[in-house]
């Protein structure tokens, strides 16, 4: 058994906000963790925007619970719904047509034990790696930027630099994105091209950066803040923008294959602006500059978001993808795990992309439930089975087991939904979306109510995930099965792993009916319903104990 008291040895590719998490994840569970980033600062050079993001209550409570809370807030705007535009009204007035606002349950939230967190990604990555980082008496996070990981080997679990030098662990993590080496390595393991199995959805989106940024030196890190927004103080300066910052400071504005998302972002309240446009012929990166304008990509609109785009700096330009979906997070030998937009790469400007809801909370989940389960080990062996209880649980189809819940598969679902939703071609489904909405607002309800409470309803189960409830769900999962393998045909404790020298015991074990526990459920009290060991003898006692000294 390949056991060591002084933890596992990482490998993170990618010091993104997924990476950042696992690492902080990790050191908390006793782990050592080497974070290998290509960029040669926190968050890449650059004067494009590289995401504003919007943390919903899952990922809130995960910052939360790791006493981020103050940083986080300090540098965020708190959001309590979004007000919903039409993009063209047909040159009949400046402004864009209002429909209605949606706000948040607050009970929903209090429930959820987060709020709607609307922060810089620089902002973001910074808490994170402080935290990663900060000095203990025994360091375990390591990160190096500048080190670009040009390939990877799932039998010997090593990775090679494009400098040539190798790092060698006992796992290897990718959190280097939908196009990382990582997971291109997993695809090729699975005998599939990258390049020809990310498919265009029609759709493109720009994102915008302020004209002007600054740098500054953080941590002993020189890093560059280009503005992923238009500041607040150009906008004073250059108009009347007023409707972008009336309550609640965040709004949707649907056309016909084209939308606008605008929201307040940190603690300045700069507007970020995010636009869906038919599809364009370049596909570039988070880093590249677009070859058109923003101002160019608009088409027909109101004259104030004209207006606002004009502001724009720089923009990029990312075509909206369907991509393949991995058969399998984990390589063959079980050393080599994608997670965050690796494992499931989302359509760009859903609810969890830079413009959207949950992007960002889904890394922080995923980098969360890692560390989580892995407090459980230090067994260099038990690296496989960790990896696929975090594929079980998170799989972008739903997986054999019914004991699991395929969150990513439904949030990928909500997530086409919500671009649907925004970009539906003028006709009859968007002039009853459009109607249903405006007789939800004339009647005091959020604009999401009645026909799209199935959506929103979406929404709720995502905002209330918790992983490291999740983590301990996989726990009881395990140790219940410990548990029968101890059961005889008759009920009673009999042999453990078909073991015949083991005498049948006088306990009983009962696996109850875990479908009438809710989720809410505390995991220590739902371990006590869903198994219970009576009077065993001591040595059945210590078997479960030994599993389950792995596992706590």
């Amino acid at each position: 058994m390949a056991t060591s008291k002084a933890g596992l040895n990482f490998i993170v590719v990618g010091a993104s906000v997924a990476g950042l998490t696992s690492a902080i994840g990790l050191k908390a569970a006793g782990h050592r963790v080497l974070v290998l980033e290509k960029d040669s600062q926190l968050g890449g050079p650059g004067l494009v925007p590289s995401g504003c993001p919007r943390v919903s209550p899952s990922g809130c409570k995960i910052l939360f619970d790791w006493g981020l809370e103050a940083e986080t807030r300090a540098r965020s705007v708190l959001s309590e719904g979004f007000a919903v535009y039409k993009y063209d009204n047909g040159g009949k007035s400046p402004r864009r047509e209002f429909i209605g606002v949606n706000l948040w349950n607050q009970e929903l939230l209090a429930e959820a034990r987060g709020g709607f967190l609307q922060l810089r990604n620089q902002d973001l990555l910074q808490i994170l790696y402080d935290a990663a980082v900060k000095e203990d008496s025994n360091p375990l996070v390591t990160v190096i930027f500048g080190a670009e990981v040009v390939g990877v080997d799932c039998d010997t679990c090593t990775v090679t630099l494009q400098s040539g030098q190798i790092h060698r662990a006992d796992a290897i993590i990718g959190a280097d994105g939908a196009g990382g080496v990582v997971r291109r390595t997993l695809m090729l393991e699975e005998g599939v091209a990258p390049e020809t199995h990310d498919k265009p959805t029609g759709l493109a989106m720009y994102g915008c950066a302020s004209p002007n940024s600054t740098t500054r030196v953080v941590s002993s890190i020189e890093r560059c803040f280009p503005s992923a927004s238009i500041p607040r103080k150009l906008l004073e300066e250059n108009g009347d923008f007023a409707t972008f910052y009336e309550y609640p400071e965040h709004t949707i504005t649907m056309g016909s294959n084209r939308g606008v998302i605008a929201y307040c972002s940190g603690k300045e309240k700069d507007i970020m602006m995010w636009v869906y446009t038919p599809d364009s012929s370049q596909d570039g990166t988070w880093t590249d500059v677009a070859e058109k304008k923003f101002v160019d990509v608009l088409g027909p609109c109101a004259e104030e978001i004209e207006k606002l785009a004009a502001l724009a700096g720089p923009a990029t330009c990312l075509q909206i993808r369907d991509h393949y979906n991995l058969q399998s997070w984990a390589s063959r030998s079980g050393r080599v795990l994608v997670l965050g937009e690796g494992a499931h790469p989302l359509p760009l400007t859903g609810l969890h992309k830079p413009a959207s809801f949950h992007t960002y909370s889904i890394a922080l989940e995923d980098g969360a439930f890692i560390g989580k389960i892995f407090s459980r080990t230090r067994n260099r062996d038990r690296v496989p089975e960790f990896f696929h209880a975090f594929q079980e649980h998170r799989h972008v189809t739903p997986p054999t087991n019914a004991f699991f819940e395929p969150r990513s598969s439904r949030i990928r679902v909500l997530e086409k939904e919500y671009i649907s939703l925004i970009t539906l071609p003028d006709g009859e489904m968007a002039a009853a979306r459009d109607a249903a909405m405006r007789a939800n607002h004339a009647d005091g309800r959020s604009v999401m109510d009645n026909d799209l409470e199935q959506m929103r309803d979406g929404m709720i189960w995502v905002f209330t995930y918790d992983p490291a409830d999740d983590a301990d769900e996989w726990c009881v999962y395990i140790l219940s099965t410990a548990a029968m393998k101890l059961m005889g045909s008759d009920g009673r404790i009999g042999g453990y792993n078909g073991a015949a020298s083991v005498p049948q015991a006088s306990a009983t074990i009962s696996i109850n009916d875990r479908s009438s526990f809710p989720r809410s459920t505390g995991r220590r009290e739902y371990y006590q319903q869903y198994v219970t060991i009576e009077d065993g003898p001591t040595h059945h006692m210590q078997t479960i104990a030994r599993e389950s000294k792995n596992l706590n």
